[in-house]
């Protein structure tokens, strides 16, 4: 096989693309898989930087063991930025994906536990983190014991 120019330019140019992908997705901190998660099922998500990190931490705190491999995490949530989870959940192999799965879920459950997300009365509408001790009834009257 010869190497032309022209091959040698598009085998470069590959190189420094998948270089610049992967770098970007090792970039990524757990919160962002998150917000990615959060936003895939609720819709665009006003939350202030400071509560999702805590509401991330809170979350992972409460299920530690679901947490996916860090580098999984990184590429997945590039891939939920890029509107690829589908193609990219296929490519997984079948104990990543339920793992993924199940993290899912924890954060989806946390994120109506933890937070105000399901007392929103506009899509649009900005969400708090509320605390890993958050009581959501009205009428609840709390006494020092």
């Amino acid at each position: 096989m010869r190497l032309n120019r022209r091959r040698a330019l598009q085998l470069a140019g590959a190189t420094a693309l998948l270089s610049a992908a992967g770098g970007y997705a090792l970039t990524r901190r757990p919160e962002d898989l998150v917000h990615s998660v959060l936003e895939r099922h609720f819709g665009p998500l006003r939350m202030a930087r400071a509560d999702l990190v805590a509401f991330t931490e809170a979350s992972l705190a409460r299920h530690r063991w679901i947490e996916p491999p860090w580098k999984l995490a990184a590429a997945f949530g590039a891939a939920y930025d890029a509107a690829l989870e589908g193609p990219a959940r296929k490519l997984l192999p079948e104990d990543s994906a339920a793992q993924l799965e199940r993290f899912e879920r924890h954060v989806l459950g946390d994120a109506v536990r933890l937070t105000d997300i399901a007392m929103r009365s506009d899509p649009e509408g900005g969400v708090s983190f509320l605390g890993p001790s958050a009581c959501l009834n009205p009428y609840a009257r709390f006494e020092e014991a």
